[in-house]
């Protein structure tokens, strides 16, 4: 039999551990968000690279560094990718819907490979002299990546989520912007080249700039069903 005494302290016992275990999971929701948060910002940085790198090559040969430091962002972005999955699936209760965190994740990390992509074909194609549409899409893709970054930021704070919609607008306006200038940039490819090894690797990094447009579209979608349920 239990004694009285033993019996009091049994629901203190029981709110210090529920306390306890509610702390936990509000460390983990600021935790899973900040890292959306930075694995945003690691993309923004590969972008910006990227961007750089270009530019350079029209006046000048390319920096291999800045090539190699989107490499480095990029493992740096799988390493922020994989905890992130980590830290969900030892998560009970999460911040927003479970699918829709690992969706932003991984169409974020899918960004930045095809950012890298796009770097190592400069490199391993030798490109010494950029289209200017090269140059309009890398820098759409720098624009997208920049609202992409703002919106993981803003979930920190989802009581004005309706604010997201006009950037998740925004990021569409940019894919539909790089898509009109992919399907010119294919045309004028096979309309005016004449070198097919020239066109194959011309065509390689168009589809990179295409792809990664698309995958910044995907998050767009996902912010907005965010919204959507939380707003």
């Amino acid at each position: 039999m239990v004694d009285k005494d033993k019996r009091r302290n049994y629901p203190l016992r029981s709110y210090v551990v529920s306390k306890k275990w509610l702390s936990w999971l509000k460390g983990n929701d600021k935790i899973i968000i900040e890292m959306l948060e930075k694995q945003s910002a690691n993309l923004v940085d590969a972008t910006t690279s990227l961007v750089e790198i270009i530019l350079e090559s029209q006046e000048k040969n390319f920096s291999k560094g800045k090539i190699s430091k989107i490499k480095d962002l990029e493992h740096e972005g799988d390493n922020i990718t994989h905890n992130l999955f980590t830290t969900l699936s030892q998560t009970f209760v999460t911040p927003l819907d479970r699918e829709d965190i690992a969706g932003l994740a991984s169409a974020i990390d899918e960004v930045l490979d095809y950012t890298d992509g796009i770097a190592d074909r400069f490199l391993l194609f030798n490109i010494q002299r950029p289209t200017s549409i090269m140059i309009d899409l890398s820098k759409i893709l720098l624009g997208a990546s920049r609202e992409i970054h703002f919106v993981t930021k803003t979930l920190h704070n989802m009581k004005n989520a309706f604010e997201l919609l006009p950037h998740c607008h925004n990021i569409k306006k940019y894919e539909q912007q790089a898509d009109k200038l992919y399907r010119r940039a294919i045309a004028e490819l096979f309309e005016t080249n004449t070198d097919a090894i020239e066109v194959i690797k011309l065509k390689e990094i168009y589809e990179n700039f295409e792809s990664s447009l698309d995958k910044c579209q995907d998050v767009a979608d996902i912010i907005e069903d965010i919204v959507l349920k939380y707003g």
